[in-house]
């Protein structure tokens, strides 16, 4: 399955093993994957892709970005750390775990995961 962007060009999707409780990631090389071991249905596929795309529409749009070890988002820098084994951001709510809804771009991401439509401009294409 791929869909196509202005910066990335076709965004790929693909299957692989990833960390625990990770069902899946939008990746800045253009790619989204999807944990290899997620049992997911079609509209629960749907939503998951809705969701990492517009991970991929905001590092299009250059919102965000990351690396190893910090998060960009809305041109602040926000630090990456393990703490007790836990992967956490501390971000602009606060020291959450990575992919915590109260983070500004993972609370927009969640929200479109529920839009009624499938148009390709919604993605920035």
């Amino acid at each position: 399955m791929a869909f196509k962007m202005k910066k990335f060009g076709e965004i790929r999707v693909d299957r692989a093993p990833l960390d625990s409780g990770v069902l899946a990631e939008a990746r800045n090389d253009g790619t989204i994957v999807i944990d290899a071991n997620a049992n997911l249905n079609k509209k629960q596929m749907n939503r998951v892709i809705k969701h990492e795309m517009k991970h991929m529409q905001d590092m299009e749009e250059g919102r965000a970005d990351y690396g190893d070890e910090w998060l960009m988002w809305d041109g602040n820098i926000y630090l990456r750390r393990t703490i007790d084994g836990e992967k956490v951001i501390d971000g602009p709510a606060g020291r959450l775990p990575e992919g915590h809804e109260d983070h500004p771009w993972e609370a927009e991401a969640i929200a479109a995961e529920t839009k009624n439509n499938n148009k390709k401009e919604d993605y920035g294409v």
